[in-house]
């Protein structure tokens, strides 16, 4: 996981407790969590299991959802693109024929997916739209703009966009018909 991230969830986390006006001990106590852990955890010496972190917001009275709400990406936008010259080369099983480019590695809690193919045909017609998650979209064939909030990109076949799609966001077609895998990342 990248350190910025471990770091945010950290901060945040320490930054809750103090807001309640909670000692590490405290929060220890009620989470059931050593107040060890718990403090590496605050200084981003370590991120937390999946049950220890539900344990903490539980602790907390706070939602993964209200947790994560402020959350910036790494560049700074509400956004991510992955270029298809910059994905890297992973090993995840020793088998031959078998080769796995890493598009996309985003921790996210109490979401649902889901997957879709779109096409987009030329000329086609789109207002901004949100939803109440996060998409992934990487373009399968062809090229199209594509508007987050204030922000344009041009993406190309083998290209990936990744965003909070809370924000007003839509695809602006051209004269070619593209095809895309969407996966839907939606809150309950």
């Amino acid at each position: 996981m990248d350190n910025i991230v471990v770091s945010w969830i950290g901060s945040k986390i320490k930054s809750i407790r103090n807001q309640k006006n909670l000692s590490l001990k405290e929060l220890s106590n009620q989470s059931k969590i050593s107040k060890g852990l718990l403090s590496k955890i605050e200084n981003s010496r370590t991120i937390p299991s999946l049950p220890v972190f539900i344990n903490i917001l539980e602790s907390l009275e706070v939602a993964p959802k209200d947790f994560f709400e402020d959350m910036y990406l790494k560049n700074g936008k509400n956004f991510t693109i992955v270029k298809k010259e910059d994905r890297k080369e992973i090993e995840k099983e020793d088998r031959q024929g078998f080769r796995y480019h890493s598009i996309l590695n985003q921790s996210m809690l109490n979401l649902n997916v889901d997957i879709v193919h779109l096409t987009v045909e030329p000329h086609a017609k789109y207002e901004p739209t949100s939803t109440d998650g996060y998409e992934f979209k990487i373009v399968l064939s062809g090229k199209i703009e594509y508007i987050v909030g204030e922000d344009s990109t041009l993406l190309e076949e083998g290209d990936s966009i990744f965003f909070d799609a809370r924000i007003p966001h839509y695809p602006k077609a051209g004269n070619e018909k593209v095809q895309l895998l969407v996966i839907y990342f939606l809150f309950p």
